[in-house]
């Protein structure tokens, strides 16, 4: 049978294991330069993994935990889709550093 001073211990302990865990896990983006820095990461990766011809960003980023949304605008580059404009989704993920982009149809008003 256990002590009740062992469990208070072990109790205290397990939560001074959480909080030292939760201390040292990284932060992601925490000042303005490194926010910043993180668009450019995104915003590249995205362009080149959109795979258009005069691409560009559109937009503002948008944050989520663990990723970036980037929407990117620009021509397609195959003969065959006669300099078509196309616009791309794409998801950066920020512990990576990948990106992965899909053609979305946005609505013209």
């Amino acid at each position: 049978m256990m002590s009740q001073r062992f469990k208070r211990t072990s109790g205290a302990a397990a939560a001074g294991l959480a909080l030292a865990l939760l201390a040292a896990a990284p932060a992601e983006a925490s000042s303005p330069d490194a926010w910043a820095e993180l668009h450019a990461r995104a915003r590249a990766a995205c362009i080149k993994a959109s795979g258009l011809k005069e691409a560009r960003a559109l937009g503002q980023p948008v944050d989520f935990e663990a990723s970036v949304l980037i929407l990117v605008g620009g021509r397609w580059p195959q003969a065959h889709m006669n300099n078509a404009r196309g616009t791309f989704a794409c998801l950066y993920a920020k512990a990576g550093g990948t990106a992965e982009a899909q053609e979305i149809t946005l609505p013209r008003p």
